[in-house]
């Protein structure tokens, strides 16, 4: 009897963790896509020309937004019945750290930068703008409390297996071209500190993904390598 009900809840156990592990990878993928199309949205509104946000050379995705939704969902699961103004608070400074970290990451790692806010008010060094805290503040409480319940709801594991190999077949595509993409990126990286390709996957990155094609998907990354 004790067995039994030790393999139940193992059993229990293994499906909570599948259901969780699809929620996050649901959640990266609709937040990462919207994020595209906001972006690139706002872009033409903004500079009146279309410029691609995607941060995939095969998707249009941006994984700012996608990781982004994930921290979130993970930092708020449990603070649907909190105060507002907690919530409001938490998910600025979520929001604020989380953008100075990818900022600070790829101007050190990459030698890039991928937007700047200096020349905005209220801005907070070049990473970090104060109106768009405020917005991801706001809609955090949007988030926690009507977002957060249906994604509880409806994004589980699903039943068929059918449908279980199509969405292993999808995530092992998105890992492999996020893979693809920044190895592609640190590989511009060295070519503008001068360095040569040695391997013949330098080679292949060379001729396939040169800076101007990584440039033309990338129009706002700016190199900070000077004299690139």
């Amino acid at each position: 009897m004790e067995k039994a009900l030790t393999i139940r809840k193992e059993n229990t156990k293994r499906g909570a963790d599948a259901n969780t592990f699809y929620k996050l990878f649901w959640i990266y993928i609709i937040c990462g896509t919207l994020g595209f199309v906001i972006e690139t949205i706002w872009c033409w509104i903004d500079f009146r020309h279309f410029s691609s946000r995607t941060s995939d050379l095969f998707f249009p995705i941006s994984w700012v937004w996608g990781l982004g939704g994930v921290i979130l969902y993970l930092a708020t699961m449990k603070n649907r019945w909190n105060h507002g103004l907690y919530i409001f608070l938490k998910c600025a400074c979520l929001s604020a750290g989380f953008e100075f970290l990818c900022g600070y990451l790829g101007e050190y790692v990459l030698e890039v930068t991928f937007w700047d806010y200096s020349a905005m008010p209220l801005h907070i060094g070049r990473f970090v703008n104060l109106p768009f805290c405020f917005m991801w503040g706001v809609f955090g409480i949007i988030w926690v409390r009507k977002i957060c319940p249906v994604i509880d709801q409806k994004c589980e594991k699903p039943e068929k297996t059918v449908t279980q190999w199509i969405l292993k077949i999808f995530l092992m595509f998105i890992l492999l071209t996020q893979l693809i993409t920044g190895i592609a990126l640190f590989r511009m990286h060295t070519r503008q500190l001068g360095k040569e390709a040695d391997s013949r996957i330098d080679y292949v990155l060379d001729h396939y993904f040169g800076d101007q094609m990584l440039q033309s998907f990338f129009p706002k990354m700016k190199g900070i390598v000077p004299g690139k």
